[in-house]
């Protein structure tokens, strides 16, 4: 297949993970009364679209040029976080960041499981995120 083709995939799967992250994280910090700042929705989506390449391509040379590099994927995480921080300069804070980058990759991470397979791994990993985001909801609520 042409790498064209395949970094168009991996950067659209990165998009769609990131608007989903995004989705996501907005309806968990509306339940929490905490208050996720967001531009409209064409300039979040070009966000998104910036950063998604970014991870999109970062992926595809992980997977074609060096398949056991999994850990060099922290760089295009980074640079995901840097450009989120700019673009949310005055409205996000690093909190807002590592929660769009864990929900990103707990969803990632949950339908790699289940396209794969391990279906008992991806319900695993699901079930830990909702009792991490359990604790962090009885936290923010005072319960």
């Amino acid at each position: 297949m042409h790498p064209a083709i395949n970094i168009f995939g991996f950067w659209a799967l990165a998009f769609l993970s990131l608007c989903a992250a995004l989705a996501l994280l907005n309806i968990f910090f509306s339940l929490i009364d905490n208050d996720l700042t967001l531009h409209s929705v064409g300039k979040e989506a070009a966000i998104a679209a910036a950063a998604s390449l970014i991870e999109g391509a970062s992926v595809w040379v992980v997977v074609t040029f060096i398949p056991l590099g999994g850990r060099a994927l922290f760089l295009p995480a980074l640079i995901v976080a840097i450009i989120y921080k700019l673009a949310h300069l005055e409205d996000w804070s690093f909190y807002e960041i590592f929660a769009l980058l864990m929900f990103q990759l707990v969803m990632a991470a949950i339908v790699t499981c289940l396209l794969f397979g391990h279906f008992s791994a991806g319900f695993g990993i699901l079930f830990v995120f909702f009792i991490c985001l359990a604790v962090i909801f009885a936290f923010m609520k005072g319960l």
